[in-house]
């Protein structure tokens, strides 16, 4: 069997060719002529010892060894791209790769990032958000913000922001709700519910109020919204609701009790920094979470 690879051309005209079925509009994509794109699929042919297209009116068909192929090649080529977006960050020495959650970065850290430019001008932060944090283990981050003390010999986490979870509601609300005292104020208003927490609070029950349920809702974000857009009483996260009560979005009900959340940590490699923008915006963060705290 051949053991050398078919050159990267021949497997971009095959590509193509397969998709668009065509010589033609396959040299138009990549830019060559027709009997360029032909010669590259001849030469590929050759590789793999039987035909891989045959003849269907103006146009070819994938016969069937080349459909199977083609699922080969499109992977592959997939693969090389997403290699090549994996490394993207490392071409600017300045860069510092981040994840954490997309509700703590919508209400915590976005509101300070302009802080962190203000010091650093030339530091490129690459955000990586909750959508993204299955794939840690394939994407080389440098630091990550979690609810998980990270261990290992070469997992370094540190405590960075305590966290509880507070009543509010929207604004128009606000001046309604707040005069009421607990737990009436639980009665006065629908309840907007976490779905993975479906009591609200852990002390509800004991209360004994005969409350409303106005939504059920998975997203801490979209809870924060339905309290925006006047649903009802939502309990959300301090950190995740921080930016939107600070510009008047959602109000705190400080009568309800709060609800301990899990502390957020900060985590980094043991190893020498990947850069020393790394150790600038660990540094930072680690500040920015004293005086937050």
């Amino acid at each position: 069997m051949e053991k050398r690879l078919p050159p990267l051309q021949s497997l971009l005209a095959f590509d193509a060719t397969a998709r668009l079925g065509s010589f033609t509009k396959a040299a138009q994509e990549l830019a060559l002529t027709q009997s360029a794109i032909s010669h590259q699929i001849q030469h590929l042919e050759q590789w793999v010892g039987q035909a891989l297209f045959s003849r269907l009116g103006r146009g070819v068909k994938l016969t069937s060894a080349g459909e199977l192929f083609s699922q080969t090649v499109a992977s592959a080529l997939n693969t090389l791209r997403d290699g090549r977006e994996r490394i993207e960050p490392y071409r600017n020495p300045d860069s510092v790769l981040l994840a954490c959650s997309a509700d703590f970065a919508a209400g915590w850290l976005m509101p300070r990032l302009s802080q962190l430019r203000a010091r650093y001008p030339r530091m490129e932060v690459w955000l990586i958000t909750e959508d993204e944090l299955r794939e840690i283990d394939r994407i080389d981050v440098d630091l990550i913000i979690s609810t998980q003390e990270l261990g290992g010999e070469q997992m370094r986490s540190v405590p960075l922001l305590d966290d509880h979870a507070l009543a509010v509601c929207g604004a128009g609300s606000a001046a309604r709700l707040l005069p009421l005292p607990f737990p009436d104020v639980l009665a006065a208003a629908p309840l907007i519910i976490d779905e993975h927490y479906p009591e609200w609070a852990p002390w509800l029950a004991a209360q004994g109020v005969a409350t409303t349920r106005a939504i059920t809702i998975d997203a801490a974000r979209l809870r924060l919204d339905a309290a925006q857009e006047e649903l009802g009483i939502a309990m959300v996260s301090r950190l995740h609701a921080e930016g939107a009560l600070r510009r008047g979005l959602v109000h705190a009900l400080p009568q309800v009790p709060t609800v301990a959340l899990p502390r957020l940590w900060l985590t980094r490699s043991t190893l020498t920094p990947r850069t020393p923008a790394v150790q600038l915006a660990f540094d930072w963060l680690c500040e920015v979470g004293a005086v937050a705290a």
